[in-house]
Formats: structure tokens, sequence, C-alpha cells
């Protein structure tokens, strides 16, 4: 009984030290406050960026125990959720500064951004999402390979919402582009190219050529990189100084390019590169130089293509994804207007959709001014039309052009342009630019014909000699009636550079 009483003592007193402890731990702690993020403003729910221009967000961040909101506090982070070019999403990061400052370069579109501010002490992080809208102002129009100061340059107009144009000069430098252009303007060029293989995932090509070389730029922002250069899109040895002369699209997946005298296919969905030419006779074992022109229609895959030979003064053909090129049969004596193998120079060639589709070319004599039509059919090779041209300063003529409805010549001599009618052999004065000089005459051939119905509207670009700032170049644009009658002066643009080549980019 009494060792019993004294357990219960023990117990009783330990409990009683127990329960004091606890009590005096509990009042040990102190609960205080953290700092924590009270506002972002200054931060709209949607921003809108231009391609091309600067962006500049300056968030007013407050915090709950920083009321002088000392920066170096925080880590900061701008990020967007984009496509990773194989059909899924990723995160990327925009910048790391509190302010974000950048030039856009987005394919214009809508992103979910975000703003996210860290707390460096408590390790603590706040999001702010917001819908990032990417607007590119340059989206649709002119592109020009211009002259300036005797460099290349590309100036753009742009189609606005007014449906009219806008002026870019120096279209890579307003967009921040990494291209830098040397070398003397020669083209410009844009089709559907399928996805190109290679790291760019480029399914639009957007070419611009100099005599220093050529290379695709990205058509929605005129971003670059160096393995969009035409290099990566050839195969074997390339010439040193290589440039493209001439590009064409053939149907939806195939191409062909003329440069330094020799011509090249491509067909994508063979896996075929432009690599050995084509410019080669393998009945004669022999190869060529080729005239820098394309004679077939852009959308036409199926039906053969015509070029011309400079060695031998003669048309040649290619058909579909052969490896070489293939001579012309002279037709019957009867139905024969000229021989295939003319003896003269090529200075002008071009399918024209006139009289349900022919090659119209102008031939010149190696060692005189004479200058001669010969038109045929590609396909079958009936020669519809050959004679000497017979009109005004036809012998001074630089630039020419063939109307593609009602198959009229146009020449340009200095700042006369004569419209031809080959029928009649006659010529007439249809526009007199003064002391001004042309340095481009065109019928632009749209890709979307269907969209784009301008096709027979007739291109000048000329400019002012007197001038060599970059704004002495001029584009007008003519309608063209039938009956030999007065073209009528539809549009006019100048500010920009000497126009040396043109492209439309579709939309």
């Amino acid at each position: 009984m009494k060792r019993n009483i004294s357990y219960s003592i023990i117990s009783f007193l330990m409990a009683c030290i127990f329960l004091g402890a606890c009590k005096k731990d509990l009042g040990n702690y102190n609960y205080s406050q953290i700092n924590e993020l009270d506002t972002i403003t200054e931060l709209p729910n949607e921003v809108t960026a231009l391609v091309g221009k600067d962006l500049l967000l300056t968030p007013k961040i407050r915090f709950t125990q920083d009321s002088k909101f000392v920066e170096d506090n925080y880590q900061y982070q701008w990020t967007y959720i984009g496509s990773n070019g194989l059909g899924g999403q990723v995160i990327f990061s925009l910048s790391d500064e509190k302010d974000l400052n950048i030039k856009m370069n987005l394919v214009a579109g809508s992103y979910q951004a975000y703003f996210s501010v860290t707390d460096k002490q408590t390790g603590i992080k706040y999001t702010r999402p917001f819908r990032l809208k990417v607007v590119n102002e340059i989206n649709e129009g002119w592109i020009m390979m211009n002259e300036t100061n005797g460099n290349a340059r590309v100036d753009m107009l742009v189609l606005n919402a007014n449906n009219t144009f806008d002026l870019y000069n120096d279209v890579l430098a307003y967009t921040g582009s990494e291209l830098k252009l040397t070398g003397k303007p020669v083209m410009t060029y844009t089709y559907a190219t399928g996805l190109l293989l290679g790291p760019d995932k480029i399914s639009y090509g957007l070419y611009l050529g100099t005599t220093s070389g050529t290379t695709k730029v990205d058509p929605n922002t005129f971003k670059w990189t160096n393995t969009m250069g035409l290099s990566y899109e050839m195969i074997g040895a390339i010439p040193t100084g290589f440039h493209a002369d001439v590009m064409q699209q053939r149907g939806g997946g195939a191409s062909y390019l003329i440069g330094g005298g020799n011509a090249y296919y491509y067909e994508r969905s063979l896996n075929i590169f432009y690599s050995a030419p084509i410019n080669y006779i393998a009945a004669e074992e022999k190869g060529f130089e080729v005239a820098p022109f394309i004679g077939g229609r852009h959308t036409d895959i199926s039906n053969p293509i015509i070029l011309y030979d400079k060695t031998n003064q003669r048309f040649v053909r290619h058909v579909s994804t052969a490896s070489t090129c293939t001579t012309l049969i002279d037709p019957e004596k009867d139905l024969r207007l000229f021989s295939f193998k003319t003896g003269l120079d090529m200075i002008y060639m071009r399918w024209m959709a006139y009289n349900g589709g022919e090659i119209f070319s102008i031939l010149k004599e190696p060692n005189g001014s004479k200058k001669y039509i010969a038109r045929f059919n590609a396909v079958s090779t009936a020669q519809t039309y050959y004679n000497e041209i017979t009109g005004t300063e036809i012998d001074k003529a630089e630039f020419f052009a063939f109307n593609p409805e009602f198959g009229y010549l146009f020449y340009s001599t200095g700042g006369k342009i004569y419209e031809y009618d080959m029928t009649y052999k006659t010529s007439k004065l249809m526009v007199d630019l003064g002391d001004k000089k042309v340095s481009y005459l065109n019928f632009y051939e749209f890709k979307n014909s269907t969209k784009y119905t301008s096709g027979n509207k007739l291109m000048v670009g000329f400019y002012d000699p007197s001038k060599s700032d970059g704004t002495e170049g001029s584009l007008n644009i003519y309608t063209v009636p039938g009956l030999n009658a007065n073209i009528v002066l539809d549009q006019s643009y100048t500010g920009f550079g000497r126009v040396k080549s043109l492209t439309y980019r579709e939309r």
C-alpha cells in the first residue's frame, strides 16, 4: 500500500512537470507576416506588339513589406507559350529584366504570356498572366530589291487596312533582321516551297539575291540565320561567289534555278536537291551555258519548260525530273517559221498565257542591232510567230515585257516606253518620263491569280539619275486597254531606291 502511494505521487509530479513545460513552449512562438505581393499595375491584361518594333513594358510592383521596392531584392522573368515546330508547345523566355524592353520578332498571332517576380529571401514566386497579341504591319505587299548608292537594299510597299500601300525603306533594318546585304542587287522571289529540311523549317520562301549570294529570310519577321543561305538547298560543289540570277516555282513542290550560266532543278517530294546542272545534252555528251530565262508556267509541273543554249544559240527543253535537257526538232518545212537553232542571242524569254500559252522570246543579231520575236508552243513545239521588230528606237531598247492579255510588246529606251503590235508591226509611244530612266519593266505573274487579278497591269520602275540618296526611285502601275489605246496610270509610288526586281508577298 505504501509502495502504491509512492508511485502515484511520483506520477502526479511528473505530469505536472510535463504540463508546465508545454505551457512554457507555447509562449516561445513569434508569428510574423511574410513579404507578399500586393499589386502589379501598368501591365494590361492584353498587350499589343508590332513585329519589328520595340516593345517596352514597365510594370509597377508593390510588396506588403517593401514600400520603396528595392529591385535587386527580386528576380524577374517574362515568358510566353509558343510552338516548338513539331506540333507541340513549350514555354519560351523573353527577358529576365524587371522591365521588358525588346524588339518584337515573334510571328504574328496571340500568345499566352506571363510576368513572374520571385522574392530572393523567401524564394516565393508570384506570376501574373496576360495576353500578348503580336501584329505584323509588314504583312503583305510589294517587296523590292533596289539599288541605293550602288548597294543592294530591300524596300517594301506594304498593303494597309485601307487597301492602299505604305512605303517602308530598308525593311531589313526596320525589322531588325540579322541579314546585312552586300554586293549589287540581283533578284527577289517568293513562293510556297513546302517544308524545307533543315533547322529553319521554312515552308514559304522569301529569297533575296545580290552579286554576293542568295538567301531566304523568314517570310513573316525577316529574321535570318546563315543556314537560310541557298547553299543549304544545294548538293555538291558550289562555285565560289555563286548566286541565283532567276528562280521559278514549278507546281506545288518543285522549282528551277539559274545561276552562273547553269540551270538546276529541285523537287522536294522526291528529295531532288539543286545538284548537278541540267544544262547538258546527253545525246551529244556536252554541256552548255544557259541564258538567264525560264520559259514555263509556274503552276504547271507536268509540261516541259524551255531554256536557251547560249553556247550553241538554240532553244532546248527540260521535262519533269529529267537530269538533262533535249534539243528541239524543227517543224516540217511548210510549218517552219524559224529554226530552233537560231544562231541569234537571247535577250528576253517568258511563258505567256496569251493564245492558250506560248513561249515569247526576243532574239538579237550577235553583231548587229536587229531584233526578232519568236513564239511557239512549249508542248507541241508548234511555231506561231517569227518576225523582225520594226518599232521606233527598238535598236536602243533596254527592257522588255509582253502583255499576257493582248500579246503587245512593251519596251523602254531611257525614259520612254513604247507599245509594239506584232500583228500590224507598229509602235506607239505610251509613256514619256522625260529625264527619268526606266530600271524595271514587267507584267507580274501572281501565284494565286484567282485572288490577285492584276497580272495584266504594266509595272514600270524608274528613277531620277540626278539623285543617288535611296529616294530617287518610283513605281508606276498602268492599266493596258485593247485596240492600242493609251495606257492609263492606275497607281504611283515614290521615295525608294532604283527598282531592279519585284516580288509580291501574297497571303
